[in-house]
C-alpha cells in the first residue's frame, strides 16, 4: 500500500474520531428555533412574544458572543401546526435550541423534545407535570398561583364557588386542580367544551347552581363568550362574584371585543397573577424599537432569549445544566427556577379596572 493511501486512511480515521468527541468550542453563530402563535385566539400574546424575542437578540448581538439567529414559525396556537413547525426546525433547519410559547405545541412535541435533549425555553404552561429535564418555563408557575386564589376565595368567605374550565387541554384542568386544592376541595367544576353553540346552556347551568363566585380557567375567547352569557341572564344584584386567572390579561382583546359595551360590568372582578412588572429599562428599549408600550407576552419572548443566551454552552447537556442554575434580571424582574424548571412566582391579587389589573 503506497504512502498516499495510508495518509488518506489516517485523515479519515482522525476526522471520525474528532466527530465523536464532545465539542467545547463556542459556535460563531447559534441557531434558535422559535414557535409562537402570531395568529389564532392568543395572537396578541404571540406577536408580543416575537417582538420581545427579537429585541433581546438585537441587544445581545450588539456586544456579546456568540451571535444568535432565530427562525420563527407560527403555530396559530394549534397542536398540529406546532408539530409541523417543530419537525421543520428540528429537521431541515437543524436548530441548536428552542423557544416555544404555546401550551398546545409543547404538549404535542413533548416526547420528541425529551428524545432530542436540546435546551427549551417555554412560555406558557405544559399540561404534563414539570420534571427535572430540558424544558424551562419562563412564565411564573401557575399552579401555586391558582392554589393561592383558592385560598383567597376561602379567606373572603365565599361559601359556594364554582369553576368554569376549558376541557380542550389539561392545562386548564391543572389550573382548576390547584384552585380546588387551595379552596379545600369542594369547588364544583363545570367543564366547558369548544362548541360555542352550547355556551348559553352552560351559562344557565352555572347560574342554576346558585354560586356566590365563579372562577374562570378558560381559553380567552370561550371565557369571554361565557361571561357575556352570564351577564345577560343575571343582574348586578344576582350576579356571582367573577374571578379570573392571568388568561384574562393574555386574552384581553377577546374580552374587550366580545363583551363590548358590557366590558365595564366585570370591573372589580378578582384576578390572581404573579406580580412581575416590566422593568423601566425594558419598557424604554421596547418603546425605542417599536414605538409602542410592551404588551403582554413581550416579556416572555425577551426572557426566553436571555435565558438561552446567558447560559449558552456548545455542549447541549452543559447548556441545560447551566439553565438550571440561572438567575438574572429579565424584562419583568428576577428570573430563577425551581428544581423542575418552573419559574418561581411572585403571587399577587388585583382587581379589573377598565381592562387593566390594578393591585
Amino acid at each position: 500500500m503506497n504512502k498516499t493511501i495510508w495518509l488518506v486512511i489516517i485523515v479519515v480515521v482522525l476526522v471520525a474520531i474528532l466527530a465523536l468527541l464532545p465539542s467545547n468550542k463556542t459556535a460563531s453563530e447559534v441557531k434558535l428555533g422559535v414557535i409562537a402563535g402570531t395568529t389564532g385566539q392568543y395572537a396578541p400574546a404571540g406577536e408580543g412574544y416575537v417582538k420581545g424575542f427579537n429585541l433581546a437578540i438585537e441587544e445581545w448581538n450588539k456586544s456579546n458572543k456568540p451571535k444568535f439567529v432565530a427562525t420563527v414559525e407560527d403555530d396559530g396556537f394549534d397542536a398540529v401546526k406546532g408539530l409541523s413547525a417543530y419537525k421543520k426546525l428540528s429537521g431541515s433547519d437543524q436548530v441548536d435550541a428552542y423557544a416555544i410559547l404555546s401550551s398546545f405545541t409543547i404538549d404535542a412535541v413533548y416526547d420528541q423534545l425529551h428524545q432530542e435533549k436540546k435546551p427549551v425555553a417555554l412560555g406558557f404552561e405544559q399540561s404534563k407535570p414539570a420534571e427535572d429535564d430540558n424544558i424551562f418555563q419562563v412564565l411564573p408557575a401557575a399552579k401555586p398561583v391558582q392554589f393561592a386564589l383558592g385560598q383567597k376565595i376561602k379567606e373572603l368567605e365565599y361559601k359556594k364557588p364554582v369553576a368554569a374550565v376549558s376541557n380542550n387541554t389539561s392545562v386548564y384542568q391543572n389550573f382548576y386542580a390547584g384552585f380546588n386544592d387551595g379552596y379545600g376541595g369542594s369547588a364544583q367544576k363545570f367543564d366547558i367544551g369548544g362548541d360555542i353553540t352550547g355556551i348559553r346552556s352552560q351559562a344557565l347551568a352555572i347560574v342554576a347552581a346558585k354560586p356566590d363566585a365563579v372562577a374562570f380557567f378558560m381559553a380567552p375567547k370561550d371565557g369571554a363568550l361565557l361571561v357575556k352569557e352570564i351577564l345577560k341572564i343575571t343582574t348586578e344584584n344576582t350576579r356571582p362574584y367573577l374571578v379570573f386567572d392571568q388568561s384574562i390579561q393574555s386574552g384581553s382583546t377577546d374580552y374587550q371585543t366580545i363583551l363590548a359595551s358590557d366590558f365595564p360590568k366585570i370591573d372589580g372582578s378578582l384576578v390572581s397573577m404573579s406580580k412581575n412588572d416590566f422593568t423601566p429599562g425594558f419598557i424604554d428599549s421596547y418603546k425605542d424599537k417599536y414605538n409602542e408600550a410592551p404588551p403582554f407576552g413581550s416579556d416572555m419572548g425577551y426572557n426566553s432569549f436571555m435565558l438561552l443566551a446567558n447560559t449558552y454552552n456548545a455542549d447541549s447537556q452543559k447548556w441545560i445544566n447551566s439553565m438550571k442554575g440561572a438567575r438574572f434580571i429579565g424584562a419583568d424582574g428576577e428570573v430563577s427556577f425551581d428544581q423542575t424548571g418552573l419559574r418561581v412566582p411572585n403571587i399577587f391579587f388585583g382587581k379589573l379596572q377598565s381592562g387593566k389589573v390594578i393591585q
